[in-house]
């Protein structure tokens, strides 16, 4: 009775030594790059970029790059957030012919991890976006996809009985790039206002950069506010379409 429950024991140990030598390497590399990404304090050439790539079911027919980020990952609406709301605005503009994806890297994650506050939340989507214009060459625009915190009454307009979220530009006086951000911001202010009057609250300057230094070519979009739907976000994002598709192909 002793031999056989030690054999038993034995035999339990050896399965246990088996699964955690087996478990491992059934953990893909590719679905844990976006982690590694998020913990990797300096990124370089060698290390895999998490982006959310073309949509392969839209043929690219247009000549113009476009990649959206979030810095503030974490901002929500009712019901949805701004990481989806960046990517439908990808889909968008894939669906238009663009090349376009978006930041896929995990900044709430990397900042957790480093320690880093909410405020220095700009250093951090600097550094994954320096990386990202390194690795593919450049792009025609570069979209910072924010919400606000507002009230619903004021993130909000209807028009011909449907229900969108107001969008605001905003530009960092102290960028070292004002004019060129400011103007292209107005632009793209004033298409989408063609289209659904008003939706666009227009262009806040404040004494800040908001990385907008890197490029001439970069926006900082504020899209709704806490209160707004995934609905009125999507509807929103689709005159945003419009408004770029006008712009670079105007």
């Amino acid at each position: 009775m002793r031999l056989k429950n030690t054999f038993l024991i034995l035999l339990k140990l050896a399965v246990i030594v088996g699964l955690i030598v087996y478990l491992p390497s059934k953990v893909s590399t590719s679905s844990n790059a976006q982690i590694i990404n998020a913990i990797n304090p300096n990124p370089d050439d060698s290390t895999p970029v998490a982006t959310n790539p073309q949509n392969t079911s839209f043929p690219i027919t247009k000549d113009k790059k476009i990649h959206i980020y979030n810095t503030h990952q974490g901002e929500e609406y009712d019901g949805y957030n701004v990481v989806l709301g960046a990517n439908y605005l990808k889909d968008c503009l894939n669906s238009q012919g663009y090349q376009c994806d978006v930041e896929g890297n995990d900044f709430e994650g990397y900042k957790a991890v480093h320690n880093i506050a909410y405020k220095n939340s700009y250093s951090v989507s600097k550094m994954y976006l320096e990386q990202s214009l390194q690795n593919n060459g450049g792009y025609d625009l570069i979209i910072d996809f924010h919400r606000d915190s507002i009230s619903k009454e004021l993130s909000t307009i209807n028009h011909n009985g449907k229900s969108y979220a107001k969008i605001m530009f905003v530009v960092g006086k102290s960028s070292g790039k004002f004019d060129a951000v400011n103007q292209l911001s107005q632009k793209l202010s004033d298409i989408a206002n063609r289209t659904v009057p008003k939706i666009s609250r227009g262009v806040y300057v404040k004494n800040s950069h908001y990385n907008q230094g890197i490029s001439d070519n970069m926006v900082l979009i504020e899209v709704g506010a806490q209160s707004n739907t995934k609905e009125e976000i999507q509807a929103t994002v689709e005159i945003i379409a419009k408004a770029i598709g006008d712009y670079l192909g105007g």
